[in-house]
């Protein structure tokens, strides 16, 4: 027995259900086993089936981190994306390494999600506010959003 390795669990119906469910989509670990644990299996045999999944690269955080900040990075800045995936239950290590990739591209997608609500510079206080408070909301830092307002992107 390797102990780097665990062995494949002896419960065929739990592997079973848990490559279906990591053939659908991808999950964090703790998604995985609560979704386990709510198909009526032990705690225990979920955090085996896990381990398993996990050295077997069906069950890989990083991956599952790198495509949800993928998706929603089209709508989302750096901020939203690292609150969603802590939500979801992904570790900080992964969460920091992700936020700081899409760190790099906050400003262009923070430019593209002002152009297509907005289209112009904000002509009065009441304008720029809302444009602020929309950016905002999307998880973009005030630095991007004082970038993006001012037009300083086009400049640069």
């Amino acid at each position: 027995m390797n102990p780097r390795k665990p062995d494949k669990p002896e419960n065929r119906d739990i592997v079973s259900k848990a490559l279906s469910m990591l053939s659908r989509r991808d999950m964090s670990r703790s998604e995985f086993i609560s979704k386990l644990t709510a198909a009526e299996y032990g705690r225990e045999d979920a955090e085996a089936v896990a381990d398993w999944c996990a050295s077997e690269g069906y069950l890989n955080e990083t991956r599952f981190a790198e495509g949800n900040a993928r998706r929603l990075g089209v709508k989302y800045g750096a901020r939203r994306i690292g609150a969603t995936l802590k939500q979801k239950g992904v570790p900080e290590e992964v969460i920091a390494e992700t936020v700081a990739v899409m760190k790099d591209s906050d400003l262009s997608r923070a430019q593209a999600l002002w152009q297509r609500k907005f289209q112009e510079p904000a002509t009065d206080a009441n304008a720029r506010n809302r444009q602020i408070r929309y950016l905002q909301s999307r998880g973009f830092g005030f630095d991007v959003i004082k970038k993006v307002i001012t037009g300083v992107v086009e400049d640069e």
